[in-house]
């Protein structure tokens, strides 16, 4: 799989990566459109430790998933993947968890590849009357 990859010695466009595998509550998406924002760039430049695949814009269509009304829809997603678990997740919500990892951001390979899994629960379907170049701006809009 292609992916723009970060790591110790920079930004490197690799065609090695291995593609995702959803775990059971998570849908494979093939993402479509992407956005670059100040915050990967700053994640380039050394603002946070995160190495791997960078990237939280996007829009893609869903290929796989337990849910099979998911396959074949168009699909945003919220960036943040709680643990589900702790007092935080269950009373606040996963943005807030102490534990969660963030898409592109911190524990969780961006979208800036092929392929990316995300928590079913993170998604949210995209109308048809709102292209993709528009879709993509949803994080920014709604975070």
């Amino acid at each position: 799989m292609k992916a723009l990859y970060l790591s110790d010695n920079g930004l490197e466009l690799r065609t090695d990566c291995p593609m995702p595998r959803p775990q059971p509550n998570e849908a494979l998406i093939r993402v479509l459109c992407a956005g670059i924002c100040s915050t990967d760039l700053e994640i380039v430049r050394g603002y946070n430790p995160h190495r791997g695949i960078l990237g939280h814009e996007f829009v893609g269509i869903v290929e796989a998933a337990a849910d099979t009304d998911w396959i074949g829809r168009r699909a945003v997603g919220g960036i943040n993947l709680g643990c589900q678990t702790c007092a935080v997740c269950t009373q606040s919500g996963p943005e807030h968890c102490p534990n969660r990892r963030v898409l592109g951001i911190l524990g969780k390979d961006g979208v800036f590849a092929d392929y990316i899994t995300l928590p079913l629960t993170n998604l949210l379907p995209v109308p048809d009357s709102v292209p993709d170049d528009m879709a993509v701006f949803t994080e920014p809009l709604a975070a």
